[in-house]
């Protein structure tokens, strides 16, 4: 059988395995679309592991959540699939025949991962609610090891290949700002749209506005990669600006500021502020605000913008306390998390538990037309404080760890590497994660596959970079970064 004959044949039969797939859509019958997208999935598992995690990666922004709430179960289809079959091949072939270096597993970005896991282990034995914490423990377990170590293992041998995943991750996204950029224009871009206009891809507003402002680093700092055709060239500019318009258009505050956050460090290394100073200034303005937060909140409280689809009036609404509900409400929020931590501070109430521990804990000075007593209303609006209330000091502690680490790894190594596609793939890894944590102050999403994916692939790129710098021994550059 001849080379074209093969071609052919394969091309006919997958022609009429999408042919039936699409009739069996149209006719409403599920069920073969569903067995075909598994018999694929395992196929990839098979053959082509590759394939599977950028396919992860692709349809991870339009995936969808179906829930059981009967059994308190809900999953992501297809992304959660796929997370939960790539982690299981993790296991699988470490266990049979895959073999890292022990830099990977000795690197302190690993080892943090590791305690941030333990203790979530830990935490989930002494919870509140252990069935719910070990739901929340193993969601983490998938997520961590499809899109940290399973990516880890894609390109360790050629970190370009992280390229490839995030430009899928960012096709995947610019077709849901497409999709809700025409829904929102249907409505006149109203801004009493928000909470709904960006479903049922992202479940709210905010988580929307935290992925454009994550990926928006990598689609500017992959324009400067020096292997760039035209056509690539274009292509970024063309994702940069779809970003930056559906940034806008969601309405988020928080991810605007980060993006703002973002690109003020940016200027930072640049200019070769250490880190340390860095991490002094930060410490700083945190006292400052502790030691002054009665007096910041009361000529907060004397603001009354609310939100609003102007752009100054919607910026002029963030320090509004008083009569904003989302303000007041995430204010109600911490406040509650902060009791619980005064009467759990060790071990907390257990990952994932807060939404079913804080209502007693709510103040009624703060309490606004959104709270609620039944456990539904989501969680502590912020990637800090959570933790702590979910488990303890040492918890919050774990999160810092895993912050400071990667942001230090993250650095030093853009300093220190020569090769330019290299640093520019840690820049834009870095100048990410810096906007979600700044967005993390204020809101918390690594609990679901749309943030997690890029969040712990951006650990992975900055690990293998750094492993990979250290190896070479590259001495320190003087030459700017972009």
């Amino acid at each position: 059988m001849t080379e074209n004959t093969k071609r052919i044949g394969v091309l006919t039969i997958s022609g009429l395995f999408i042919l039936a797939n699409c009739f069996a859509l149209f006719k409403e019958f599920y069920y073969l679309p569903l067995v075909s997208g598994g018999l694929v999935l395992v196929f990839l598992a098979i053959y082509r592991i590759d394939w599977l995690i950028y396919l992860m990666a692709l349809v991870t922004p339009l995936s969808i959540l179906i829930e059981n709430d009967k059994m308190s179960l809900g999953i992501s289809i297809p992304s959660e699939v796929i997370m939960i079959l790539l982690t299981l091949l993790f296991l699988v072939k470490l266990i049979s025949e895959f073999r890292w270096e022990k830099a990977y597993w000795k690197h302190p970005i690993t080892l943090a991962i590791f305690f941030y896991l333990f203790w979530m282990l830990v935490t989930s034995i002494t919870s509140e609610i252990p069935l719910v914490s070990f739901k929340f423990l193993t969601s983490k377990l998938w997520f961590i090891g499809s899109s940290f170590f399973m990516l880890i293992y894609l390109i360790k041998d050629n970190p370009r290949r992280g390229i490839t995943f995030f430009n899928l991750h960012a096709v995947g996204l610019v077709l849901v700002v497409i999709i809700t950029t025409i829904k929102h224009a249907q409505i006149g871009f109203s801004d009493h749209s928000l909470h709904w206009i960006q479903k049922p891809f992202y479940n709210d507003h905010t988580a929307y506005g935290a992925a454009l402002a994550f990926m928006l680093p990598f689609s500017i700092s992959f324009y400067f990669l020096p292997e760039n055709k035209k056509w690539q060239k274009i292509f970024y500019v063309a994702l940069s600006m779809i970003f930056l318009f559906g940034l806008y258009f969601s309405f988020s505050r928080a991810a605007w500021l980060s993006a703002i956050g973002a690109l003020g460090v940016y200027f930072l290394i640049r200019w070769r502020i250490k880190f340390s100073w860095f991490l002094v200034g930060a410490a700083i303005i945190g006292v400052l605000f502790f030691k002054f937060s009665g007096d910041i909140l009361y000529q907060l409280g004397k603001n009354k913008q609310d939100s609003s689809a102007t752009f100054e009036e919607h910026i002029r609404s963030i320090s509004n306390i008083r009569t904003d509900a989302s303000n007041v409400e995430r204010l109600n929020r911490w406040f509650a998390a902060f009791g619980m931590i005064e009467k759990r501070p060790l071990v907390g109430w257990g990952p994932g538990t807060y939404q079913f521990n804080y209502a007693p804990f709510q103040k009624n000075k703060y309490k606004t037309i959104i709270s609620t007593n039944f456990g539904d209303g989501g969680n502590a609006h912020s990637e800090f404080i959570g933790p702590c209330a979910e488990s303890g000091f040492i918890g919050l502690f774990s999160v810092l760890g895993l912050m400071i680490t990667v942001l230090y790894a993250g650095i030093t190594t853009l300093i220190k590497t020569k090769d330019q596609t290299y640093r520019l793939l840690t820049l834009a890894a870095t100048l990410a994660l810096i906007s979600y944590y700044i967005h993390g102050i204020m809101n918390n999403f690594l609990d679901t596959d749309k943030l997690s994916l890029p969040f712990w692939g951006a650990f992975a790129i900055i690990t293998v970079i750094s492993t990979i710098q250290k190896q070479e021994k590259n001495n320190p550059i003087t030459k700017p970064i972009l």
